[in-house]
């Protein structure tokens, strides 16, 4: 089976390790599914996503390219067509068959697209039951919604922690880009009500996260001699940061005021990291609305006093952020794969 995935820009982000968990899937199950992904732009990704692909021996599965300023292309050679929040080739695959939307993006002005959907497109594809009655409830006269879990690979499951310790406090993670959806600000609020203990560091990665203003805010909150900033993590180095956070009995915050799925905080919990979360509809389904790990948006005494006790119950917390992280493995995505693909082949005559 030939598969189409566009994308508007290549990144470090969530949509590509999500297509490159999905070949993993494909590949261990010996499923024949060809994944090809045509970007619009490369934001600097491009590269790195290539150089993962050839590590990871996924050559055979995945095929990343960018397809040309004119849309050009030959549709018709691919199975299924699936356009992740990308309407602006909604004219150019008008000829192609089966074609989807998948909508990701978490901003709300991003998926605007969704109230206009032209008529060759005959489903749409979200990652949670939760975002799934999110854009139900935002637009009337959607085509049929199906929910096609985002995996988690094994090597988040995998980890083991590393045999020494490289730094002598534990980890405070935020791993996201810096703005207001993902709301770094509440999280910097956050880390300073935690400030006074004096076994925690900060650390900040993601798009925006070295740039001079947040280092001027870090300094003005006396936090920046505490911090680790980064921009960004190659695609193979996000299982390392899960073990660095793992082996120092660091925590993953996301005070976001809106996800889809919430990849990220699926892989901390997989690789067995205690997660604090705001208490967005799609963070309550990652924990099955375990208080122990939300905290109410906006209350940040309240998530401070949360981050303390999950810090003092780390390893009780560890293993239960592991086991609800058990629902992120490939099987669940498989399963709706299959279903999705018998049922659509099922309403084409398909047998």
């Amino acid at each position: 089976m030939d598969v189409l995935v566009i994308y508007q820009f290549c990144t470090f982000g969530g949509v590509e390790r999500v297509i490159l968990n999905r070949a993993k899937a494909f590949r261990k199950q010996r499923l024949d599914v060809k994944i090809s992904i045509g970007y619009l732009r490369d934001r600097g990704a491009l590269q790195s996503f290539k150089d993962y692909i050839d590590v990871n021996n996924l050559n055979g599965v995945v095929s990343p390219f960018i397809l040309p300023a004119d849309l050009s292309h030959k549709w018709d050679k691919y199975d299924y067509v699936f356009i992740i929040d990308t309407p602006e080739v909604f004219e150019a695959t008008a000829s192609a068959q089966n074609v989807y939307v998948e909508c990701h993006t978490p901003y709300k002005q991003s998926r605007q697209y969704l109230g206009n959907m032209p008529g060759h497109v005959k489903g749409i594809l979200v990652p949670a039951k939760s975002f799934k009655t999110l854009i139900q409830n935002e637009f009337s006269s959607l085509p049929e919604v199906f929910v096609m879990p985002n995996p988690v690979s094994d090597e988040f499951y995998n980890i083991r922690p590393l045999e020494t310790e490289i730094f002598t406090k534990r980890p405070l993670t935020y791993f996201a880009r810096v703005e207001d959806l993902k709301n770094f600000i509440e999280a910097a609020r956050i880390f300073e009500l935690t400030s006074s203990m004096d076994d925690v560091m900060y650390w900040i990665i993601g798009e925006g996260g070295d740039e001079k203003k947040l280092i001027h805010s870090l300094e003005r909150k006396g936090l920046l001699e505490r911090s680790i900033l980064r921009d960004r993590v190659d695609f193979d180095k996000v299982p390392t940061l899960v073990n660095l956070v793992k082996r120092h009995r660091g925590i993953f915050i996301s005070p976001s005021k809106g996800e889809s799925f919430g990849l990220s905080a699926a892989e901390f919990m997989s690789g067995g990291v205690p997660v604090l979360l705001s208490d967005i509809p799609a963070h309550k389904e990652l924990v099955e609305n375990d208080d122990r790990f939300l905290y109410k948006l906006g209350n940040i005494s309240s998530a401070a006093i949360k981050m303390e006790t999950l810090l003092n119950d780390w390893d009780n917390m560890s293993e239960r952020a592991g086991a609800l992280a058990r629902k992120f493995r490939e099987d669940n995505f498989l399963k709706a794969w299959q279903f999705f693909i018998a049922d659509q082949q099922s309403k084409m005559g398909v047998r």
